[in-house]
């Protein structure tokens, strides 16, 4: 199971529950009697409620309904009453997708899309070298149709779910881009989309440009490999650029930042009772504590990404540039049920090496410089500008981390 630590009676708990409630359902066609009613209620008193909301449904509602329309419901229900925005009950289709996008491969057209400030789906960023690329799709591209269906009104999580589908197959977009009058038609065939976990190259005055897109079970490997691309032209710093990452796997942010720090715990991760364990740097052959380094962060640098800025923050090992982070501080726990589908459930808080809950509040960079979207769309980057400036300060010695 992977972090996003789930203990074996966690697991029982959750089977358990969705065990109760479903043979109760089966037995909706007899009254409970005697020592099993006495069972399940002194257990999970509110089960039988449950019950027998299930079996009035099952016999009396004007159509018929499945037992297992019923239980999805209920598992449902149970997840939107936590009114918490990182826990999720996963479909089927929903669960394996979300593992593809763990394991860093996916089926699509190789775009991550968004939603404008006023509702309306846009191509956030083509991947480089994928078919949304070499069709010309451009970040701020609004997507007003897929396969002919408008999308006005339509969530992102629909919006994905009709772009993406089996290698091979087609895909119809209208797109209206900037001020143009006409609409852009494009069709794309979907492949095998591998993300793009790491990219990098060498910045002028022998600059390290790292980006992190996501933290994946890849992560680490390709970072590896970056590195020494990077080193190989005797770079004198390294500028890690964590902006609208959005976080993934745990023990990838452990790792990743395991290649600049050498010891000590990279997070603090607290149960619900309270208890705290420590992860602690891993120790790696290509651990370097003496580059100097700057982390470029944003409000879309989220979870994962946070937790690398926030160690490398307290233990003052390099520059933290950028906006204040988005502030989730909180870890879920994939859950596999017993059916195919999947719980995304909030199991821990974390803490940064000093203790710190940033949660709802974020990481404050050392040096602040708004993202301009709108800027960056036309090639201008003035926070990356401006981590160039802060590096080569610390390079010279100007600046202290």
């Amino acid at each position: 199971m992977k972090k996003f630590f789930i203990t074996f009676a966690a697991v029982v708990l959750v089977v358990s529950l969705l065990t109760g409630t479903f043979a109760i359902g089966l037995l909706a066609g007899r009254r409970l009697q005697g020592a099993e009613q006495a069972r399940l209620s002194s257990s999970y008193p509110s089960v039988e409620k449950v019950g027998e909301a299930m079996h009035l449904i099952r016999a009396s509602y004007v159509e018929e309904v499945s037992t297992e329309r019923l239980v999805e419901g209920a598992v449902k229900g149970m997840v939107e009453a936590l009114k918490d925005p990182y826990t999720h009950y996963l479909s089927k289709k929903d669960f394996n997708q979300f593992k593809e996008d763990t394991a860093g491969r996916f089926e699509g057209v190789g775009m991550v899309v968004g939603a404008n400030k006023d509702g309306q789906i846009a191509v956030v960023s083509p991947l480089e070298g994928t078919p949304a690329d070499r069709a010309g799709i451009k970040a701020g591209d609004m997507i007003l149709e897929i396969d002919g269906k408008e999308t006005k009104g339509m969530s992102v999580d629909d919006a994905v779910a009709k772009i993406r589908g089996k290698k091979g197959t087609q895909v119809k977009l209208t797109l209206r881009r900037g001020n143009e009058q006409e609409p852009v038609r494009v069709s794309l065939t979907r492949e095998e989309i591998k993300l793009p976990n790491v990219t990098a190259k060498v910045l002028e005055n022998k600059i390290g440009y790292i980006r992190v897109h996501s933290f994946n079970e890849q992560t680490d490997k390709d970072l590896r490999s970056k590195i020494e691309q990077v080193k190989k032209d005797n770079v004198k710093g390294i500028i890690l650029d964590l902006r609208n990452n959005p976080g993934g796997l745990l023990e990838e942010a452990v790792m990743v930042t395991s290649k600049f720090i050498d010891s000590g715990a990279v997070v603090k991760v607290k149960g619900r009772d309270g208890k705290v364990q420590s992860h602690l740097v891993r120790p790696d052959q290509d651990t370097d504590t003496k580059i100097p380094l700057v982390v470029l962060v944003n409000h879309g640098s989220a979870s994962a990404s946070e937790i690398v800025a926030g160690a490398v923050q307290d233990y003052h090992r390099g520059t933290i540039v950028g906006e204040k982070t988005f502030g989730k501080a909180s870890v879920q726990t994939v859950i596999n049920l017993s059916d195919g589908t999947g719980l995304l459930l909030t199991t821990d808080t974390y803490l940064t090496p000093n203790g710190r809950l940033i949660h709802k509040k974020g990481i404050e960079p050392d040096v602040p410089i708004k993202y301009d979207e709108k800027a960056m769309a036309e090639g201008k980057d003035a926070q990356l500008g401006k981590a160039k400036e802060v590096l080569e300060e610390l390079i010279s010695g100007k600046r202290k981390p």
